[in-house]
């Protein structure tokens, strides 16, 4: 089987945001899950708006690429979340379309239960990169 780039993003409408409170709630559910590692949670503040940052690794045999997420209090037309996470993997599988489906399902099974455990969520998404907005650029 081959070995393929399986990236999603989970990305979520909380009820309401605190951004120190919420994000050390993001980061203890996410230090439950066993395959994601070095976790450190950081405050942002930029032309007068402010996120928390929440970076670390993903360990699993197929290698992974990026684990990072944020969150913000503003939810937007074309940021339509408050919480956005993206985890970059590789997975292992006879098609993309099945790598993308294995990853999928792992994060539903094993990443969203513990945020929808810790954070009150009002909706929440796993997307392939292609689903979330892509803005025009011409």
């Amino acid at each position: 089987m081959a070995i393929f780039r399986a990236d999603h993003y989970i990305t979520a409408e909380l009820r309401e945001t605190d951004l120190e409170t919420d994000g050390k709630k993001v980061l203890d559910a996410l230090e439950t899950i066993p395959e994601i590692k070095d976790l450190a949670l950081v405050s942002r503040k930029f032309e007068g708006k402010r996120w928390a940052e929440i970076s670390g690794r993903i360990a699993i045999p197929e290698g992974s690429k990026a684990f990072w997420g944020m969150i913000k209090k503003e939810v937007t037309d074309r940021e339509p979340y408050n919480l956005f996470v993206r985890v970059d993997v590789n997975a292992e599988a006879e098609t993309i379309d099945a790598a993308r489906e294995k990853i999928k399902n792992w994060i539903e099974t094993e990443i969203v239960p513990h945020i929808e455990k810790n954070v009150d969520v009002k909706e929440i998404r796993v997307q392939q990169p292609s689903d979330v907005y892509m803005p025009d650029l011409n």
